[in-house]
C-alpha cells in the first residue's frame, strides 16, 4: 500500500456518509471495482486489447453492478435502477456513487485526470442536473449519438430527481488494466471554478484489496 493512503476512512468520508458506513465504504468500493475487473478478465481471458477498451467504456455494466452488490446492503443505502438498463446506482446518505475509469496506470492519480473529459453520458447528466454549476469545455470530447444510452440515462436521472433530498454526486474513480487488475481507486467530489470549469473539491485514495492468491492444485494419483 502506498504511504499516502489512509488505513481508515478520511474525515471527509465520515462527514459525507456517516460513522456507521464510512469504514465499510472505504474498503468495499475498491473491492467492488476489483471484482468487476476480475470478472471481465475471467470471462474473456484471451482478449486483453478488447478488455482495455471495455474497462474504459462508461457503459461497461460490471462496475455499476458490483458497487450495488457491495454497497447496497449498507445502512441507509438505496438502489436506483430502471428495467432493461445497464445502469444501476446506489445512493448512501444523500450521495449517489458513480464509477469512472480514469486511467490504466498506477502512476496516474485521479487528481491529475481532466475532470469531465472522459465522463460518459450518465456522469455528465448527473453532474449537469445535480452537481455544481459548470460549463462544458471546448476541448471536451463530444459523445457519439446513442439513442439507447440517452434513453437509459434520462430514465435513471429522472428516478434520482424524484428522491428527497436530491443526492449529491460522488465519483468512484479507478485505474485498472486487464493483466494487472485494479491499480488505484479513489472517491472524489467535484466543484466548479470561477470560470465554470470542473475541478476536484476533495479526493481520497482508497486502500486496494489484497491480491487473490490462487490455491495450489492438488495432485491426483491413480
Amino acid at each position: 500500500m502506498r504511504p499516502d493512503v489512509l488505513v481508515g476512512p478520511s474525515d471527509w468520508v465520515v462527514e459525507q456518509f456517516g460513522d456507521k458506513v464510512a469504514a465499510e465504504l472505504w474498503t468495499r468500493v475498491p473491492e467492488a471495482l476489483s471484482t468487476a475487473i476480475e470478472r471481465e478478465v475471467t470471462t474473456h481471458p484471451c482478449m486483453t486489447q478488447t478488455a482495455e477498451r471495455v474497462l474504459a467504456n462508461p457503459r461497461w455494466p460490471l462496475p455499476y453492478e458490483e458497487l450495488v452488490l457491495f454497497l447496497g446492503t449498507l445502512p441507509g443505502a438505496e438502489i436506483v435502477s430502471v428495467p432493461r438498463s445497464i445502469y444501476q446506482l446506489v445512493v448512501i446518505n444523500g450521495h449517489v456513487v458513480v464509477p469512472w475509469c480514469y486511467g490504466q496506470s498506477a502512476r496516474d492519480s485521479m487528481r491529475d485526470a481532466p475532470v469531465g473529459r472522459s465522463f460518459g453520458r450518465l456522469a455528465r447528466e448527473l453532474l449537469g442536473r445535480f452537481g455544481p454549476p459548470w460549463r462544458r469545455s471546448q476541448v471536451e470530447a463530444p459523445l457519439p449519438l446513442d439513442a439507447v444510452d440517452e434513453r437509459e440515462v434520462s430514465k435513471i436521472c429522472s428516478a434520482i430527481a424524484r428522491m428527497d433530498p436530491v443526492p449529491e454526486v460522488v465519483i468512484a474513480g479507478y485505474a485498472g488494466a486487464p493483466h494487472l487488475g485494479l491499480l488505484r481507486a479513489c472517491l472524489g467530489e467535484v466543484k466548479s471554478t470561477d470560470n465554470g470549469a470542473l475541478n476536484w473539491s476533495h479526493l481520497d485514495d482508497l486502500p486496494l484489496p489484497p491480491p487473490v492468491i490462487p490455491r495450489p492444485r492438488r495432485l491426483q494419483f491413480p
